[in-house]
């Protein structure tokens, strides 16, 4: 893990000494040879594994408790996910719930744009892969600093699409709805742009 944290500024990753890991057990069934350049979704397939699997190795840097949330795995009362009142854990773990996490649940009478969502604007604002994976860190190290786990599995998934004009939208109307859906019989908060 502190070999894929050594490339986390410059998006660097070094393959040599992490590709053991990361190619080992290469789910080919799903994702394809790796080694076929001819297959045009394995770069960037390869680029979400690797970028998510370095933002896991900064979340979990120096954590006792599991910051990667998995389907079956106990949480921190010990129940398993199936256990908790048939609740959806996966969308607990999703990236836009674990960005309101971040923000503390903040009261509904704020309307702010707390530095959250300035991340996340700018990300949208500005969807270049270098800009949004550089965004993406300062918000795994906030995730890390309040213990807030995250589905990586999902994320993974995330920073496919992210690579790709056609679908990066939809990327970011999902972490909106994740973030902005009431939570906990809390309403929604507003957001405010920086015109108004």
């Amino acid at each position: 893990m502190a070999l894929l944290r050594k490339g986390l500024n410059t998006g660097a990753v070094p393959w040599l000494s992490v590709g053991i890991d990361l190619y080992r057990d290469w789910p080919r069934e799903t994702l394809g040879d790796p080694a076929n350049e001819n297959d045009h979704h394995i770069e960037p397939e390869i680029r979400a594994v690797a970028t998510s699997l370095q933002m896991y190795a900064l979340h979990q840097q120096s954590k006792s408790e599991a910051m990667a949330w998995m389907p079956g795995h106990t949480d921190a009362t010990e129940a398993t996910s199936e256990q908790i009142n048939n609740v959806d854990q996966r969308k607990l773990h999703s990236f836009g719930h674990a960005c309101f996490e971040i923000d503390g649940k903040q009261d509904e009478s704020k309307s702010v744009v707390t530095p959250v969502l300035k991340q996340l604007q700018s990300m949208e604002d500005f969807p270049d892969f270098d800009n949004i994976r550089h965004r993406l860190y300062s918000l795994i190290h906030m995730m890390r600093s309040k213990s807030v786990s995250l589905d990586y599995c999902n994320f993974a998934f995330d920073l496919y699409d992210l690579q790709f004009s056609y679908s990066c939208s939809s990327v970011f109307d999902r972490w909106a709805r994740e973030y902005f859906e009431p939570h906990d019989n809390q309403t929604d908060v507003k957001i405010h742009s920086s015109q108004e």
